[in-house]
């Protein structure tokens, strides 16, 4: 079988996942099917394009090794020069970083339980954002601010989730 024959297949076989999913959620309820339909439909839709793009372009174009990796002109097989870091990849992963990376998680987790989740995506998004410096601090508050939106407007007003307030709701009202 060739290997247009096996991608062939391979998205076919997702078509009939993707349309298993749409026809199973149109049985749900209104807000129970909001995140499976569309989401099916947008795999379906990308599913169908793959398709096309494999089956209209020459089959040369489409052979990708996956294993083998192109050295940039000049680079040797003999690793870093004396002196370089190694690269992200050759790095040994360090205990530290690996408990700095569940920390992360770990207050994230502890802010929405807190605070809930709008407050909490605020405050991480902008924390991480002045941590790393990744943008200016106004760049990082447009960011901050529009992500914390996505998710007021996702959970709370298309979905109609209850807003949890988190454990301190109790102890903010007091002060109002």
């Amino acid at each position: 079988m060739s290997r247009r024959a096996q991608e062939n297949l391979a998205a076919a076989a997702l078509l009939v996942i993707f349309a298993g999913v749409i026809v199973l959620s149109l049985d749900f309820g209104r807000r129970a099917r909001m995140i499976p339909l569309p989401l099916a439909t947008f795999g379906l839709v990308l599913t169908v394009v793959q398709i096309i793009w494999q089956n209209l372009r020459p089959a040369d174009e489409l052979h990708m090794d996956l294993i083998s990796v192109a050295d940039r002109p000049g680079e040797s097989d003999k690793g870093p020069a004396a002196g370089e870091p190694a690269p992200v990849a050759d790095r040994p992963a360090s205990w530290r970083r690996e408990a700095a990376a569940y920390g992360i998680v770990a207050g994230l987790l502890a802010l929405v339980l807190l605070l809930g989740p709008v407050p909490a995506v605020f405050l991480f998004t902008a924390g991480y954002f002045l941590a790393t410096r990744h943008y200016s601090w106004s760049a990082g508050l447009v960011y901050t601010l529009s992500f914390t939106a996505a998710v007021y407007l996702l959970f709370f007003v298309l979905l109609e989730i209850q807003p949890y307030h988190g454990l301190l709701a109790p102890l903010i009202e007091r002060f109002e």
